[in-house]
């Protein structure tokens, strides 16, 4: 029985991190070929660090909300290049 509750306690803490990781993926955006913003699902933040591409070109600079069909916001950021 211990064991059995050693177990469960274990399987409830991995559930909760995978829950949380993928909690810190956030809406962000791009400006695509056709000069429109769109929404890209990224792991980026809005505090200092290196610029936030997206992984899909490596060059396209991710952005934290759409101002207008043709404009992004802000930029954002990541902890690795």
């Amino acid at each position: 029985m211990p064991a059995l509750i050693v177990a469960m306690g274990a399987g409830a803490a991995f559930a909760t991190n995978l829950a949380s990781k993928a909690s810190k993926v956030i809406p962000t955006y791009r400006i695509d070929e056709n000069n429109k913003c769109v929404q890209v699902q990224q792991d980026c933040n809005a505090t200092s660090g290196f610029v936030c591409t997206w992984d899909g070109d490596g060059t396209s600079r991710l952005h934290e909300f759409m101002d207008s069909e043709t404009q992004c916001s802000q930029e954002l950021f990541r902890t690795t290049p």
